[in-house]
């Protein structure tokens, strides 16, 4: 990692100079005026080296990345994703599936949801085998990441989650039937469009995944 420090100045970007007065503790508008640059420009540039300085910072074995990422809230998390190269995006879903039985509620959530992050077909199965549990959170983040890998393998196992008495189970569910394009699950969300004591934010959803799913059909 490059050392952020006044010495090294002819060595720093732009970005860099602005992003070591912030962590002087300085303010954006404070930072505007002593290098003569748009707030805009000086919020654009701190934000562009925290990821690039927290990406570096997170390590390279995986386990060690995965406890730092579950340190983060998760729009950092995401940033912090997207700035890994793919050998370790890679070591990061082999850890997450090896591990995903093993570990304790909280960071089975975590698993799931970043192999849903990474758009893990490998994992498919062992999210869908999630969806058995009773635990609303774990459905929630396995229809979650299922609809975000575009898993059309769970097409039947996503419908019968819609039988759940859990509004936002189902909610859930209803999206990823979306995601996945499921012309067999038209039926089901009709029949929830059609169910007058249903919640709206449900038939919200319903109507959104039906536009989806419409959407994906070809004109002949």
């Amino acid at each position: 990692m490059k050392n952020l420090s006044w010495e090294n100045i002819d060595l720093l970007s732009d970005a860099d100079i602005s992003y070591l007065l912030y962590k002087e503790g300085k303010d954006i508008s404070t930072i505007s005026k002593i290098r003569g640059i748009e707030k805009n420009i000086v919020e654009r540039q701190i934000i562009e080296c925290r990821i690039k300085y927290r990406t570096q910072e997170l390590g390279e074995n995986p386990e060690k990345i995965i406890n730092n990422l579950y340190k983060c809230n998760r729009k950092e998390r995401v940033l912090l994703l997207e700035g890994l190269d793919e050998k370790k995006k890679k070591a990061l879903e082999n850890y997450a599936i090896d591990n995903l039985f093993s570990v304790n509620r909280d960071e089975c959530l975590f698993l799931i949801w970043l192999l849903g992050e990474l758009k893990s077909k490998r994992a498919i199965q062992s999210i869908m085998a999630f969806l058995k549990c009773t635990d609303g959170n774990i459905k929630r983040i396995c229809c979650s990441s299922l609809g975000k890998i575009e898993a059309k393998e769970a097409e039947d196992s996503l419908i019968a989650v819609l039988k759940d008495k859990r509004p936002q189970v189902k909610q859930y569910a209803i999206k990823a039937l979306g995601k996945i394009k499921s012309k067999k699950a038209v039926k089901y969300l009709q029949d929830i469009l059609n169910d007058r004591n249903e919640k709206e934010y449900i038939i919200k959803a319903a109507e959104m995944a039906l536009m989806e799913i419409e959407g994906s059909r070809c004109d002949v």
